[in-house]
Protein backbone atom coordinates (compact mmCIF):
# COMPACT_ATOMS: atom_id res chain seq x y z
CA UNK A 1 0.00 0.00 0.00
CA UNK A 2 1.20 3.47 -0.67
CA UNK A 3 0.08 6.38 1.73
CA UNK A 4 -0.02 9.85 -0.17
CA UNK A 5 2.04 12.47 2.02
CA UNK A 6 1.30 16.28 0.99
CA UNK A 7 3.98 18.75 2.48
CA UNK A 8 1.32 22.10 3.72
CA UNK A 9 3.72 23.33 6.40
CA UNK A 10 6.18 25.56 4.92
CA UNK A 11 5.93 29.79 5.79
CA UNK A 12 5.90 30.47 2.23
CA UNK A 13 8.19 33.19 2.86
CA UNK A 14 9.03 33.77 -0.83
CA UNK A 15 5.67 34.17 -1.73
CA UNK A 16 5.13 36.62 1.01
CA UNK A 17 1.70 35.09 2.04
CA UNK A 18 0.69 31.65 2.92
CA UNK A 19 0.57 30.21 -0.65
CA UNK A 20 -0.92 27.00 0.76
CA UNK A 21 -4.58 29.13 1.20
CA UNK A 22 -4.02 31.34 -2.01
CA UNK A 23 -7.52 30.52 -4.39
CA UNK A 24 -6.75 28.72 -7.51
CA UNK A 25 -9.78 27.15 -9.49
CA UNK A 26 -12.37 26.02 -7.45
CA UNK A 27 -10.92 25.88 -3.89
CA UNK A 28 -7.05 27.20 -2.95
CA UNK A 29 -3.50 26.04 -4.53
CA UNK A 30 -3.26 23.01 -1.39
CA UNK A 31 -7.22 21.75 -2.58
CA UNK A 32 -6.04 21.30 -5.81
CA UNK A 33 -3.36 18.83 -4.86
CA UNK A 34 -5.26 17.43 -2.11
CA UNK A 35 -8.19 16.64 -4.55
CA UNK A 36 -5.44 15.10 -7.60
CA UNK A 37 -4.58 12.98 -4.58
CA UNK A 38 -7.75 11.93 -3.26
CA UNK A 39 -9.05 11.34 -6.93
CA UNK A 40 -6.87 8.94 -7.21
CA UNK A 41 -5.86 5.12 -6.51
CA UNK A 42 -4.21 6.20 -2.97
CA UNK A 43 -6.42 4.99 -0.44
CA UNK A 44 -4.65 6.88 2.32
CA UNK A 45 -3.53 10.44 2.02
CA UNK A 46 -2.14 12.77 4.67
CA UNK A 47 -1.29 16.24 4.90
CA UNK A 48 1.55 17.54 7.01
CA UNK A 49 0.62 20.72 8.44
CA UNK A 50 3.44 23.30 10.71
CA UNK A 51 2.76 27.18 10.00
CA UNK A 52 -0.78 28.55 10.25
CA UNK A 53 -2.41 25.33 10.69
CA UNK A 54 -5.18 26.06 12.50
CA UNK A 55 -6.21 28.17 9.59
CA UNK A 56 -5.55 25.37 6.55
CA UNK A 57 -6.88 22.74 8.91
CA UNK A 58 -10.20 23.99 8.73
CA UNK A 59 -10.28 24.14 5.30
CA UNK A 60 -9.41 20.63 4.97
CA UNK A 61 -12.37 19.25 6.79
CA UNK A 62 -14.30 18.49 3.95
CA UNK A 63 -11.91 16.66 2.45
CA UNK A 64 -11.05 12.43 3.23
CA UNK A 65 -7.88 13.21 4.30
CA UNK A 66 -5.81 13.00 7.72
CA UNK A 67 -3.84 15.78 9.18
CA UNK A 68 -0.51 15.80 11.24
CA UNK A 69 1.42 18.77 12.57
CA UNK A 70 5.19 19.02 12.23
CA UNK A 71 6.18 20.33 15.75
CA UNK A 72 9.35 22.00 14.45
CA UNK A 73 7.41 25.07 13.24
CA UNK A 74 11.11 26.60 12.04
CA UNK A 75 11.89 23.20 10.40
CA UNK A 76 12.53 23.13 6.55
CA UNK A 77 10.80 20.40 3.81
CA UNK A 78 13.08 17.34 5.32
CA UNK A 79 12.05 17.70 8.75
CA UNK A 80 8.03 17.56 7.06
CA UNK A 81 8.80 14.67 5.13
CA UNK A 82 10.16 12.83 8.21
CA UNK A 83 7.57 13.95 10.12
CA UNK A 84 5.29 12.56 7.89
CA UNK A 85 6.64 8.87 7.44
CA UNK A 86 6.99 8.56 11.14
CA UNK A 87 3.27 8.90 10.63
CA UNK A 88 2.75 5.94 8.52
CA UNK A 89 3.38 2.05 9.21
CA UNK A 90 6.89 1.11 8.63
CA UNK A 91 6.23 -1.24 5.64
CA UNK A 92 4.40 1.20 3.54
CA UNK A 93 5.49 3.46 0.49
CA UNK A 94 4.87 7.12 0.37
CA UNK A 95 4.47 9.03 -2.42
CA UNK A 96 5.62 12.92 -1.36
CA UNK A 97 3.38 15.63 -2.97
CA UNK A 98 4.06 19.07 -2.50
CA UNK A 99 1.89 21.04 -1.26
CA UNK A 100 1.99 23.80 -4.22
CA UNK A 101 1.48 21.89 -7.15
CA UNK A 102 -1.62 22.67 -8.51
CA UNK A 103 -1.76 21.14 -11.80
CA UNK A 104 -0.83 17.85 -10.65
CA UNK A 105 -3.75 15.32 -11.52
CA UNK A 106 -4.95 11.95 -10.89
CA UNK A 107 -3.76 10.54 -14.16
CA UNK A 108 -0.05 11.41 -13.01
CA UNK A 109 -0.82 9.99 -9.77
CA UNK A 110 -2.16 6.73 -11.16
CA UNK A 111 0.52 6.26 -13.58
CA UNK A 112 3.31 6.67 -10.80
CA UNK A 113 1.53 3.84 -9.00
CA UNK A 114 1.16 1.81 -11.58
CA UNK A 115 5.09 1.80 -12.23
CA UNK A 116 5.57 1.64 -8.41
CA UNK A 117 3.72 -1.51 -8.01
CA UNK A 118 5.69 -3.62 -11.12
CA UNK A 119 8.36 -4.08 -8.02
CA UNK A 120 6.69 -2.39 -5.26
CA UNK A 121 10.34 -0.73 -4.24
CA UNK A 122 12.53 1.87 -5.43
CA UNK A 123 11.97 5.19 -5.96
CA UNK A 124 9.95 6.17 -9.20
CA UNK A 125 9.39 9.80 -10.41
CA UNK A 126 7.73 11.93 -12.86
CA UNK A 127 9.77 13.35 -15.63
CA UNK A 128 9.02 16.03 -18.42
CA UNK A 129 11.69 16.52 -21.10
CA UNK A 130 13.93 15.98 -19.58
CA UNK A 131 13.88 17.50 -16.08
CA UNK A 132 12.14 14.92 -13.14
CA UNK A 133 9.62 16.59 -10.83
CA UNK A 134 6.92 15.76 -8.46
CA UNK A 135 5.45 13.76 -6.69
CA UNK A 136 8.10 10.56 -6.16
CA UNK A 137 7.14 7.40 -4.52
CA UNK A 138 9.85 6.23 -2.32
CA UNK A 139 9.61 2.38 -1.26
CA UNK A 140 9.50 1.54 2.55
CA UNK A 141 13.51 0.51 2.44
CA UNK A 142 14.40 4.01 2.37
CA UNK A 143 12.40 4.59 5.43
CA UNK A 144 15.65 4.88 8.39
CA UNK A 145 17.65 6.17 5.63
CA UNK A 146 15.55 8.89 5.51
CA UNK A 147 14.52 9.55 8.94
CA UNK A 148 18.51 9.60 9.71
CA UNK A 149 18.87 12.24 7.30
CA UNK A 150 20.03 15.64 8.66
CA UNK A 151 20.05 17.55 5.21
CA UNK A 152 19.66 17.52 1.46
CA UNK A 153 16.10 16.18 1.25
CA UNK A 154 14.81 13.79 -1.51
CA UNK A 155 17.24 14.95 -3.99
CA UNK A 156 20.11 13.94 -1.77
CA UNK A 157 17.93 10.30 -1.14
CA UNK A 158 17.68 10.55 -4.59
CA UNK A 159 21.27 11.11 -5.79
CA UNK A 160 22.54 8.05 -3.06
CA UNK A 161 20.70 5.43 -4.86
CA UNK A 162 20.20 6.82 -8.44
CA UNK A 163 20.28 3.21 -9.40
CA UNK A 164 16.60 2.20 -7.94
CA UNK A 165 15.14 5.39 -9.42
CA UNK A 166 12.41 4.38 -12.20
CA UNK A 167 11.32 7.35 -14.23
CA UNK A 168 7.63 7.82 -15.89
CA UNK A 169 7.74 10.05 -18.73
CA UNK A 170 4.45 12.70 -18.92
CA UNK A 171 3.52 14.99 -21.11
CA UNK A 172 2.76 18.01 -19.18
CA UNK A 173 4.95 20.25 -17.15
CA UNK A 174 2.75 19.93 -14.19
CA UNK A 175 5.25 17.47 -12.50
CA UNK A 176 8.07 20.97 -12.60
CA UNK A 177 5.60 23.32 -11.71
CA UNK A 178 5.44 24.75 -8.13
CA UNK A 179 4.77 27.49 -6.68
CA UNK A 180 7.48 29.66 -4.63
CA UNK A 181 6.82 33.38 -5.82
CA UNK A 182 4.03 35.67 -6.68
CA UNK A 183 4.59 35.91 -10.18
CA UNK A 184 4.93 32.40 -10.35
CA UNK A 185 0.82 32.07 -9.24
CA UNK A 186 0.24 35.12 -11.17
CA UNK A 187 1.58 32.98 -14.12
CA UNK A 188 -0.30 29.70 -13.09
CA UNK A 189 -3.80 31.76 -12.40
CA UNK A 190 -3.05 32.94 -16.36
CA UNK A 191 -2.54 29.63 -17.06
CA UNK A 192 -5.38 28.14 -15.50
CA UNK A 193 -7.69 31.08 -16.89
CA UNK A 194 -5.97 30.32 -20.51
CA UNK A 195 -4.60 33.09 -21.36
Amino acid sequence: MITGLILAAGHSTRMGTLKQMLPFGEGTVLEQVVRALTASTLRDVTVVLGYRSDEIQIRLTSWPVHTILNPDLHGDMLSSIQCGIRATCEDQAVMIALGDQPFICEVIINRLIVEYEKQSSGIVLPVYNGKRGHPMIIGPEYREDLLNQTEGGLKALRDRYEDHVRTVPVDTDAVLIDLDYHHEYEQALNRLKGT
